[in-house]
């Protein structure tokens, strides 16, 4: 993870860590959310002051992805697209800290791309399409009171891994070296940005 990745996150979250509520409790909101799955939009209906239920859709196209990978000391670019659809629950359970969350929920989708040898063209194409998934993380921000929030997220999807399949020309085996990045393992890590509105 770079440094403008920590600083970034960091300004997120100190963005995100105002109070969650205020005596004026709306009863749904609405968010546009950012993270490596690409691009959402969800609707929340928020049940308690405490609680709120979620449906977000969101994906994005195959495009390359910012980071290489290393395998057997070549580089590897990955291109990477989605589409997927969850629901979610978000529970504030500290009463002194509202702005706190432990989010929850399940996904049903598809991430599906490849991975490509920058140095020979080798190819490996990979999707994940079992479905549903698991989500468990934690936020920041993104509360019940009426009027714009922000929120930042840390977690993981648990899934039953990925399926890869490579070429039938490549000229070097690097599967099992893949099959243990943390990329394209069956527990991959999230990070979102959100801002929205409640009312």
């Amino acid at each position: 993870m770079t440094i403008r990745t920590l600083t970034v996150a960091a300004a997120a979250a100190a963005l995100a860590a105002s109070p969650a509520y205020a005596a004026d409790k709306a009863d749904y909101g609405v968010n546009l959310g950012f993270s490596p799955f690409g691009g959402s939009i969800g609707l929340g209906y928020h049940h308690t002051d405490k609680t709120t239920v979620q449906v977000v859709v969101g994906g994005a196209p195959a495009m390359d992805a910012p980071f290489k990978v290393t395998l057997d000391g070549d580089e590897y670019t990955p291109n990477i697209g989605s589409a997927w659809m969850g629901f979610f629950v978000n529970h504030r359970p500290l009463d002194n800290a509202q702005w706190l969350r432990v989010n929850t929920g399940i996904g049903m989708g598809n991430i599906k791309g490849s991975v490509t040898s920058d140095k020979n063209g080798d190819e490996y194409a990979v999707e994940y399409s079992e479905n549903p998934v698991g989500y468990l993380g934690l936020g920041l921000g993104a509360g019940t009171s009426k009027g714009m929030f922000y929120g930042f997220d840390m977690g993981a999807l648990f899934t039953a891994g990925p399926d890869i399949v490579p070429a039938a020309d490549n000229k070097k085996d690097v599967l099992e070296d893949l099959e243990d990045t943390v990329f394209f393992g069956s527990v991959l890590p999230n990070v979102q940005l959100t801002v929205g509105y409640n009312f």
